[in-house]
């Protein structure tokens, strides 16, 4: 989620390989079944049973979120490079509905350059060919404003999955 060439192609040639099969395995109907790489909620049913990783994930720590989304923290240089390194695969052959989750910030999306941020960010998302991006647009304040006084927050949507 960094634009790190090293670091993608390494999930790239992964998705590849993984895909190559996928797409030589048949349902019974003789249709191919390609990679869906997501876990919806998996991601915390599963922190206790994947060890911990060499990016610095400790055992029992929330897995990603989505098929192709970053790991908590762990995109530091920004949207535009997530869906950089988002990208760098085919989203039609190397398997399908590649899930990314997003948070953008909603204080930098405000006003006119908040708008032209936005389109430049959608823009980038559309000329990359993703085929799914779905985002969350909440501070960290609000959230914990939230989960004291629920009651309070009524309309506030938080994108999870699905």
């Amino acid at each position: 989620g960094n634009d790190d060439d090293y670091v993608d192609e390494i999930m790239v040639r992964c998705l590849r390989d993984v895909a190559k099969h996928s797409w030589e395995i048949k349902d019974p109907c003789g249709n191919p079944w390609p990679v869906l790489p997501e876990n919806v909620s998996g991601n915390i049913h599963y922190a206790n049973v994947v060890g911990a990783l060499p990016n610095g994930r400790r055992l029992g720590d929330a897995l990603y979120d989505g098929g192709v989304s970053p790991g908590p923290g762990l995109d530091k240089k920004g949207p535009t490079a997530v869906l950089r390194s988002c990208g760098k695969f085919n989203h039609i052959s190397d398997g399908r509905a590649f899930l990314l989750n997003q948070r953008l910030s909603p204080t930098q999306l405000q006003g006119e350059k908040g708008y032209q941020l936005w389109r430049g960010y959608m823009k980038t998302w559309a000329d990359l060919g993703l085929d799914h991006v779905q985002f969350n647009m909440v501070d960290d304040q609000t959230l914990r404003a939230a989960q004291s006084e629920p009651e309070k927050y009524t309309e506030l949507i938080v994108r999870v999955a699905g």
